[in-house]
C-alpha cells in the first residue's frame, strides 16, 4: 500500500514538474517575440531615406491629401508604399509619424532661432547655416543652445519650408494676438457684476433681513433703511464699472489704430512661401531654382527689389542680380 501511494505520489510530481517547465518555456518565448517586435519597430534613418520622404510629403500636399495641417490616412498609405519601393524595406505608418515628428522639430528650432535675422543664411551646398564669425558670437551669447548650428547640418530646409512654415507662421500669429482680442472683446463683460463688487454677502443679508421681517415685525423698519443706504453704493458702483469699461474699449480701440498706421507706414515683408511661388510664376529652371530661392531669402533688399519690379520682367532682372558684378548695390 505504501509503495502504490509512494509510485503515485512520484507520478504526481513528475507531472507538475513538466508543467512548471512548460510554463517557463512559453514565458520564455512570449519575451523573445516581444524582443524581437521591439527591435523591428526601431528603423534607422539616413539621409537618402529623409529626403525620399520629404518629396513624398511634398507631393502628398499638392496632391491635397493634407487637411488642417494633418496627412490623411490615404497620403499615408501612398507614402508607405512609396517608401517600400525605393528603399525596398518594410515600412509602417508609425516609422513615417516618428520621423515627421523629428524632421518638425528640427525644422522648428531652426525656422524660431533665424526666421527674419538678418546676416543669417541658409546653404543648399552645404546644408548649414552661415553667417559671418561676429554675428554667430552675438548669437551665442543671448541664445546658447545656437552654437550647434554653426557645424550641425540640417538638409533640405527649402522644402521644409514649404511644408511646415505655414503651421508655425499660424501658431505664432495665435498667439499674439490673444492678448488684443481679449482687451477688445471687453475685458469685464463676462464677469458678473456681483463677482465683481463683493455684493453676495450683502444680499445674503438682505434676504436674512426679509426673514427677520416675518418674525419680528419690530425689526423692519431699521432693515428698510439698511436696503436705501446699499441701493445708492451699487448704482455708483455700478457707473465706476461702466466708466472703466468704456475707458477699456477707449485704449483697445487706440492700439488696434496704432497698429494699423504702423502696419501702412512699413514696408511690405513677402514670406519664403511668397518668394518660391514667384520664382515658379516667372519661369525660373528647376535646377535653377533653388540657387535663386536662396540668393534672394538671405537680403530682403533683393526681395524688395524683386517685387518692385513689372511681373514681366522680374526674371530677367532676377538674373542680372545673381550673375551681376554690381550684386553689392542690392
Amino acid at each position: 500500500m505504501f509503495l502504490k501511494l509512494f509510485n503515485c505520489g512520484a507520478k504526481f510530481g513528475h507531472m507538475m514538474f513538466l508543467r512548471l517547465i512548460s510554463e517557463l518555456q512559453v514565458r520564455k518565448m512570449g519575451k523573445s517575440k516581444n524582443i524581437n517586435v521591439n527591435k523591428r519597430d526601431v528603423l534607422k534613418w539616413t539621409q537618402p531615406m529623409d529626403d525620399i520622404l520629404i518629396d513624398a510629403l511634398l507631393h502628398q500636399q499638392s496632391l491635397g491629401n493634407r487637411v488642417d495641417k494633418v496627412f490623411t490616412t490615404m497620403a499615408y498609405e501612398n507614402m508607405v508604399n512609396e517608401l517600400h519601393q525605393k528603399i525596398g524595406i518594410p515600412i509602417e505608418k508609425g516609422h513615417l509619424k516618428n520621423r515627421i515628428k523629428t524632421l518638425k522639430h528640427n525644422f522648428y528650432e531652426c525656422y524660431d532661432l533665424f526666421k527674419g535675422r538678418s546676416g543669417f543664411a541658409w546653404s543648399p551646398d552645404t546644408k548649414m547655416w552661415t553667417a559671418k564669425p561676429e554675428l554667430w558670437k552675438v548669437l551665442a551669447k543671448s541664445k546658447p543652445d545656437s552654437k550647434k548650428w554653426m557645424t550641425t547640418r540640417i538638409a533640405n530646409y527649402d522644402k521644409l519650408l514649404m511644408l511646415f512654415a505655414k503651421d508655425r507662421e499660424k501658431k505664432d500669429g495665435a498667439k499674439g494676438g490673444q492678448w488684443a482680442s481679449s482687451i477688445g472683446g471687453g475685458l469685464f463683460d463676462c464677469i458678473p457684476l456681483q463677482d465683481v463688487l463683493g455684493l453676495t454677502m450683502e444680499e445674503n443679508d438682505m434676504n436674512d433681513t426679509s426673514q427677520t421681517d416675518s418674525q419680528a415685525p419690530s425689526q423692519s423698519a431699521t432693515s428698510l433703511k439698511g436696503k436705501k443706504r446699499k441701493a445708492p453704493r451699487i448704482e455708483l458702483l455700478e457707473r465706476e464699472l461702466k466708466s472703466i469699461r468704456e475707458a477699456i474699449k477707449d485704449v483697445a480701440d487706440a492700439i488696434r489704430e496704432g497698429n494699423l498706421i504702423a502696419e501702412r507706414g512699413r514696408p511690405r515683408v513677402y514670406t519664403e512661401q511668397e518668394v518660391f511661388a514667384e520664382l515658379v510664376n516667372i519661369g525660373i529652371d528647376t535646377q535653377l531654382r533653388y540657387k535663386a530661392y536662396a540668393f534672394l531669402i538671405a537680403n530682403a533688399g533683393r526681395v524688395r527689389a524683386l517685387f518692385g519690379c513689372p511681373a514681366e520682367e522680374r526674371k530677367e532682372f532676377l538674373l542680372q542680380m545673381m550673375y551681376s558684378s554690381e550684386d553689392s548695390a542690392y
